[in-house]
């Protein structure tokens, strides 16, 4: 049997719980927490397409007996983007399949010629008719069940905001084999979405439901390293689109978005951790890579980088590189003529390729903090930079494509800063 260090321990716990988990319920595969435990977090989030989200967040750890604990994840969320005017300096045409954007109607004038698009107005939302940013809240609660290397959660997940609300019942379990050297485990995820625009698009939308269920599988190899494997399924059915980037045709005429009404894909992905010691100090190299498909043509690539050096007790430094290339879907177009059965101008659905860097760093606060229940006991600090080789809108001679509102000749760029106070219950 392998015998692992206790730092190296906590490194397979860490490793397995990113390995196994999947949308809003993840198994750690062993319940090591001795006591109960508040994560306060917060979050900022900017992007080149004026959005930016803050989000403050708590989760609580709490156990029930030796065997049983509960935990509860809460967000809030002030966002602007989700619901971002369309194209802020837009000024093509309204055809007879577009929308008035203050009532939401398919109108034209009496003579037959269209509207001309309110859109360039930078003080109208044409998704709400009001103020650009909104307010969302989710809660995920799950009871875990962990004894004699078995681990059994159940959870429940909800979210809600002015367009879009969100239900999860999930199921995960975890087991350990072969001394304990061995983990397999599995995540079933069911999602009940309802998406209700408004103002503009209050005629579109409507509901979808998403099935995913995930299975892994870890191995030790030595006291200082692993490997896992983790194969994800989902299948999505209902209303699969997003009706606030509607299609600009060449001629500047715009249409409403139509994207299959059903999606399967397919994920795996791999992950091996090498651990190492310099001196007492544990550090570890973490490499994951990740491939994906679906039946609407898309194919992705994926690889990650990650660098943990201890430098004491509980004090770290974490940094990341993450590759991403992705195909374009089946029905993705450069320029749609309007007589298309498929058509949509979101981004997500076109080619591209990004690189994401972060730092983070983590460490204990002062130890006469300890005895005091209002004062934090950690911290934890992180900022990541990505940047994709989408080229913006503005500027061209042709009409909004993709809604990206910053030069055509610089690159989509985003950033995510978080801080992290952690309680000693």
């Amino acid at each position: 049997m392998l015998k692992l260090p206790p730092h190296s321990a906590r490194i397979l716990t860490a490793a397995v719980y990113l390995s196994i988990g999947t949308g809003p319920l993840s198994i750690p595969a062993r319940a090591e927490e001795s006591g109960d435990r508040l994560d306060f977090k917060y979050m900022y989030y900017w992007d080149r397409n004026q959005v930016w989200n803050h989000t403050p967040a708590f989760d609580y750890f709490h156990k029930l007996s030796p065997d049983w604990s509960l935990q509860w994840d809460q967000e809030f969320d002030a966002v602007s983007g989700a619901s971002r005017r369309l194209g802020a300096d837009l000024t093509g045409k309204l055809g007879d399949h577009g929308v008035d954007a203050t009532s939401g109607a398919s109108q034209r004038k009496s003579n037959g010629t269209p509207f001309a698009n309110p859109w360039n107005d930078p003080a109208f939302d044409a998704v709400s008719g009001a103020s650009k940013s909104e307010l969302r809240h989710s809660e995920n609660p799950s009871v875990t069940y962990s004894q004699g290397g078995r681990v059994y959660t159940g959870g429940f997940y909800f979210s809600d905001e002015p367009d879009y609300r969100s239900y999860s019942p999930s199921l995960a379990l975890a087991h350990d084999f072969n001394e304990r050297n061995t983990t397999l485990g599995a995540v079933l995820a069911w999602f009940f979405d309802d998406f209700h625009p408004g103002g503009a698009f209050a005629d579109q939308g409507g509901a979808k439901q998403i099935q995913s269920l995930s299975i892994s599988a870890t191995q030790v190899l030595s006291p200082l390293a692993l490997a896992s494997l983790t194969l994800n399924g989902i299948h999505a059915s209902g209303y699969l689109g997003h009706p606030y980037n509607p299609v600009i045709l060449a001629d500047g005429y715009a249409i409403e978005e139509n994207v299959p009404r059903r999606k399967t894909s397919l994920a795996l992905a791999g992950e091996l951790v090498q651990g190492y010691r310099i001196g007492g100090l544990l550090g570890s190299l973490r490499l994951n890579a990740r491939r994906y498909i679906d039946t609407w043509g898309m194919d992705s690539k994926d690889a990650e980088l990650q660098w943990y050096q201890y430098f004491g007790e509980g004090t770290y430094l974490r940094l990341r590189a993450r590759g991403y290339r992705q195909s374009q879907s089946g029905f993705a177009r450069d320029q749609y003529q309007g007589d298309e059965l498929y058509r949509s101008a979101d981004i997500r659905y076109y080619p591209f390729s990004s690189l994401l860097l972060g730092a983070k760093i983590a460490a204990p606060l002062f130890d006469s903090w300890h005895e005091n229940a209002w004062l934090p006991d950690r911290f934890d600090l992180s900022y990541d930079f990505g940047i994709r080789d989408t080229y913006g809108d503005r500027g061209t001679s042709q009409p909004y494509r993709h809604y990206q509102l910053f030069p055509s000749t610089e690159n989509y760029t985003e950033g995510t800063f978080m801080l992290g106070l952690s309680f000693d219950l």
